[in-house]
């Protein structure tokens, strides 16, 4: 029998029912795509049912729907996530096809915000960080050779790009994934990121031209949006940078290509000088003058020896617009941005590897850009059920043996007050 790996051995039953039950999303499923035939042998099924027995193509080592049919009947456990009772015949491969075609990417996009809004509406929600995020999802066995064909077999896939690693080579054939997750910041057991914003596309489109529509998205939907996304380095759009500052303040954090040039008063990435090579630091934000004020750091040696000394305020001002990259909202040399970049940048992989190898992602035969958005929704949809679980757990057992070597989450204070809010948009 095969354990759902979303479920924890510390979370009671009484737990676990309710918030598989999560009556709210349910009743909105059965509300917008219950279609049930007036007679067959499946007339009996809702689509809520269907779109559980989705989840468990990601949550069962299966990652295919043919062989998933094949096994439900034999699994109990899985029968009871997805509310099957021994009376009813499983479903097969064609009527998830049809509930696919029915609720299309748009519908799994409202099931997975209908699953956002119990943690959205926790008030309990502190100042927002978001990790915005790309994976790679390579087609198994898609990608046929395209001299005879002149296209790929899987439908809308690309040639893309990805980091040269040992083993692999530097292009792919498929689609990438593109997450935004927010921080929960108040669970401290562990490190909580939440998806908000998910989407998939080719492999030949950029990462960048998905960061002002995920903040379009999150300010329609929910009228908020977050002041701080901290971003690989696929998001260096210097035009997606400035729109989000302009519109909506916010500060997207990016490591730095070393193939880049540096502007003053940069020396390096993560050090800025002042034209005599007295190191300054990062004062403050000015939105009125739209200004980032960097002062004298440290002891004033240079400053003590330098000619210009009687003419010169120990002050200089640099607009965001100068570079996006280096200054924005939050200048690459201060204090909070390396402590993002050090610190909260590596939280990314560890989410990326638990979709590709825990609920298998990159097992799944995608032959379409459609069934890859939906399968990424999906994936969404099973964290979002995770998370939902580790907040309802009880508190760990004071007199747990290994309570004092398990990991626990600090609290990270940047030391930065709140970002004035945008004129307009």
């Amino acid at each position: 029998m095969v354990r759902l790996d979303f479920t924890p051995p510390v979370c009671p039953r009484k737990t676990r029912t309710a918030i598989w039950g999560l009556p709210d999303a349910y009743d909105f499923i059965n509300q917008h795509w219950n279609q049930r035939p007036s007679r067959g042998s499946h007339r009996s099924l809702s689509a809520a049912q269907l779109w559980r027995v989705h989840l468990l193509a990601l949550l069962t080592p299966t990652h295919s729907f043919n062989q998933l049919i094949a096994l439900l009947p034999e699994q109990r456990a899985w029968r009871e996530f997805a509310r099957l009772s021994p009376r009813h015949r499983g479903p097969d491969v064609r009527m998830l096809n049809e509930f696919r075609a029915r609720a299309g990417v748009t519908g799994f996009r409202a099931i997975n915000d209908q699953l956002r809004l119990p943690l959205i509406e926790r008030p309990q929600v502190g100042p927002l960080r978001w990790h915005s995020s790309t994976r790679r999802i390579c087609p198994r066995r898609a990608a046929a050779s395209k001299k005879e064909t002149r296209r790929y077999t899987a439908h809308r896939a690309a040639l893309g790009g990805r980091t040269l690693k040992t083993g692999q080579s530097r292009c792919f054939v498929g689609y990438k994934k593109h997450t935004f997750r927010l921080w929960w910041r108040e669970y401290t057991p562990a490190v909580i990121l939440v998806p908000l914003v998910s989407g998939a596309a080719p492999a030949n489109v950029s990462e960048g031209g998905f960061l002002v529509p995920s903040l379009r998205y999150c300010q329609r939907r929910w009228s908020w949006w977050p002041q701080i996304v901290v971003a690989d380095r696929g998001y260096l759009a210097a035009e997606a940078k400035a729109t989000g500052r302009r519109n909506w303040r916010v500060a997207v954090v990016t490591k730095l290509k070393t193939n880049m040039n540096l502007v003053s008063p940069y020396v390096a990435w993560n050090r800025t000088e002042c034209p005599q090579g007295q190191p300054l630091r990062w004062l403050e934000y000015a939105p009125r003058e739209d200004r980032h004020w960097f002062g004298v750091g440290g002891e004033p040696h240079f400053c003590q020896r330098c000619w210009e000394a009687s003419a010169c305020e120990r002050e200089f001002a640099f607009a965001p617009s100068e570079h996006e990259t280096l200054f924005g909202l939050l200048p690459l040399a201060s204090l909070p941005a390396q402590r993002l970049l050090q610190q909260v940048r590596p939280w990314i992989e560890p989410t990326q590897s638990y979709e590709k190898t825990q609920l298998g992602l990159s097992q799944v035969f995608f032959n379409s850009l459609r069934l890859t958005w939906c399968m990424t929704l999906l994936a969404d949809a099973a964290v979002l059920l995770r998370s939902h679980v580790l907040l309802h757990a009880p508190a760990q057992q004071p007199d747990h043996l290994l309570r004092d070597l398990a990991p626990q989450q600090g609290f990270l204070d940047l030391g930065l007050e709140a970002l004035p809010e945008p004129t307009g948009s």
